[in-house]
Parts: C-alpha cells; structure tokens; sequence
C-alpha cells in the first residue's frame, strides 16, 4: 500500500500530544507500508524524521508568515471567513507541493493529520482520510464558555464559529474520518449523519512509558504534564492552584506540586514558590511523574483524549481527573481513577488518595493493566491499518 501522509509540523520531537499521534501513527504505517509525507519544517526536521522511520520520501515546507508571527496571523484572520488554527498552516505552496505529489504517484491513501490542514482540493482517487485530533470547535466552545468577559473571550467566540464552518467543510471532502473517542465521533456525526467513521484512540509508548523498577514516590507529591502553551493545560493548572491547592496545603503543607511542560504563561511561573515547582521544558518528563504519589489532570476543557492519562497509566502513577480530562478513556471512579469535578471534591479526592498508600496501589494497577491491553501503538497502528483496508475494499465496491 502507497500512503502519502499531509502533517501540519513535524512531528519529531515527540514532546506534546500531537506530535506523538503523529510520530507513532506514522511510525507504525511506515513499518508495513510505503509512506511519503508532506510538512512543515526544516532539514533537521527532515532528517530526524528520516532516522526514525524507513520512509520513502520526505518534503518539508517553510512555515507561513501566520504561522511564524502567531499574533498577527490572529489579527488577520479576525477580518477574514476562516480561523486562525486553518489559515496558519494552509498557503497555495503547500497546495502545489501536495497536488505535484498527487500526480507524481500512485497513492492508494492520502492521511491528513489535524482537520485545520483539511480543506486543500485533493486531486487524486485514493481514499482520503482525515485524522481529527479532536474537534477543535467544541474545544474553542469550551474555551469561550470558561473565559471572563474580554477580547480573550471574543477571539475564542470568532474561532468556535469559524471553526465549526471549516471542521465540516473539511470533513465532508473527505472519505473517511479517524476520530480519538467516541464523543468525538458522535460530535461530528449529529452534523454530519453519514459520516463514514471509526474511533483510533490515542496510546502511549508501553516500553518508554513504563513503571519504575525501584518505586520510590515522595509523599505528598503532586505532579501535572502537559505543553503548557496550549490553553487547556495551563487553564486547567491555574483552576488547580487557584482552587484546589490551597485546601491541600491547609491539610499537609508539607505538600509539593509540580508542573512539567513546555512554554509556560507568566501567569504560572509567576506562581512558583517553596511549595510549587514549574520545570518548563525538560527533556524526559519520566523522573518528574516517578517521583510524585499522585498524578493530577484538573482539565476543564479540551477536546480529543489525553495522552498524560495513558502515560500515567502505564507508568502505574494514581490518578485524580475531572470528567472532562479523561474524556475518550474509559476510567472508572474509584477503580482506574478517582474521578471528581468540583474544587472541593478534587481536592479531597488528592488528599484522601494522597493518605492511602493501599489506594494508591490498587488504582495504580487497574490502570496499568487497562494501558497495557489497550493504548499500545502497535495495536493502535493495527486498527488503523484495518480501517484503511476496509474503507478501501468499500471505496472499491
């Protein structure tokens, strides 16, 4: 099978959600099958990727100047029908350089990563499938709803509206859609009644992301991972220290936190103190999650599924989320997790499961033995390998 996959950055390093999806769904094609890609990105980019993976060919794109200049690429697409995310990572070089690919090769696959990336005119007979990461408008939505009065909050408005338009549009020019949960996939589905569509969950790295052999955990330990340039992530952290952690250290102020991650705001590092740790970025966020008794997702929005929930899982690290942040996994409250949504119940659930080593265990376990029979990549790349066939075996007639 010939598989051209359209990628809108490279996916190497693998540091933050996206960019795992990528680097392991295109990993394990390219085990089985013949793959070219199409990015963004430089030489480096280009030989990493290389390095990684046997690939036929690889061609990387400048970024565009929306892209490059974040703040007046936003500034521009307020005057414009499209949002933001489409705009920053779609320009007529990109266009050109997938359509001479189109008509150089025979492609039986044309996999575009990221819906924003979505509405180019593919002009080709392979079956085109569209990985939506999540459904960004219902995260801009989500977005817009938990913000305060303000320009943050019209901007997140705009890009829900102008979102939910290209989402579909792009949706419907494909033959196929890949979604991360079942929500998701019902999300799309009320629009779009005969969407032809399977649910490819998010996995985790089970040799990388593994349980120490000599587990040591700090009592009292409380660790987040995330890029916390993404809103959902440093939303759901100040929620946390606003509202949750004060409770804890009023109990145990012997208590530590740390957040592990990637371009953190002001706003977060301007929190760091004897009792809370921001680590920016680190090269392996492993040592960090070892060394914390409980792991906490305090996510109020976001859409997709969380790749920090099964890292945590295979790592066998407890947990305590809201509802919202283990969306996609099948966590069940008081066996894999213990699940709450309000401050004061999220932060006795870290409290109670910070007291009980027994718990802690338990948890731990259930959702270790969860991670391994279901969020390998390998079985992952399976079911989307099955799906390619199946949707080309209809597509055939």
């Amino acid at each position: 099978m010939k598989v051209l996959f359209a990628l809108p950055f490279p996916p190497l390093p693998a540091n933050f959600g996206g960019a795992m999806r990528m680097f392991h769904l295109l990993k394990q094609v390219a085990l089985h099958h013949e793959v070219t890609v199409l990015g963004y990105g430089n030489v480096e980019d280009k030989q990493n990727l290389q390095k990684a993976m046997p690939l036929k060919e690889v061609h990387m794109l400048p970024y565009s100047w929306k892209h490059k200049h974040r703040r007046l690429g936003q500034l521009y697409s307020c005057f414009t029908r499209h949002s933001f995310f489409q705009q920053s990572v779609t320009n007529a070089t990109y266009g050109r350089a997938l359509n001479a690919l189109l008509s150089q090769n025979n492609f039986d696959v044309v996999h575009t990563e990221f819906s924003h990336l979505g509405p180019f005119k593919l002009q080709t007979k392979a079956l085109k499938v569209l990985d939506a990461h999540n459904v960004e408008w219902d995260n801009f939505r989500r977005m817009y709803e938990a913000s305060g009065f303000g320009l943050k909050k019209l901007h997140y408005w705009a890009e829900y509206k102008k979102q939910h338009a290209d989402e579909l549009k792009t949706c419907r020019a494909h033959d196929a859609i890949v979604t991360t949960s079942e929500r998701d996939l019902a999300l799309l589905a009320q629009w779009l009644p005969h969407i032809r569509g399977a649910v490819v969950p998010n996995g985790v790295d089970l040799e990388y992301f593994c349980p120490s052999r000599d587990p040591s955990p700090k009592p009292f330990h409380f660790v987040f991972t995330g890029m916390m340039a993404y809103v959902p992530n440093h939303d759901g952290v100040g929620w946390f220290l606003d509202c949750i952690w004060p409770h804890i250290l009023q109990k145990h102020p012997q208590a530590r936190f740390t957040i592990v991650g990637k371009n953190p705001p002001p706003f977060v590092l301007a929190r760091q103190s004897e009792s809370v740790r921001v680590t920016g970025t680190v090269e392996d966020v492993r040592p960090y999650v070892e060394e914390a008794s409980v792991y906490v997702v305090p996510l109020r929005m976001g859409g997709g599924t969380r790749l920090k929930i099964a890292e945590a899982m295979a790592m066998k690290k407890p947990m305590v989320t809201t509802r919202i942040g283990c969306e996609g996994i099948a966590l069940a409250h008081e066996k894999t997790a213990l699940l709450e949504d309000s401050p004061e119940g999220f932060a006795n659930a870290c409290i109670r499961l910070a007291e009980d080593n027994t718990l802690q265990k338990r948890l731990a376990e259930e959702a270790f033995q969860m991670a391994s029979a279901h969020f390998g990549w390998q079985a992952i790349g399976k079911a989307l390998l099955e799906n390619y066939e199946r949707w080309l075996a209809e597509q055939r007639g």
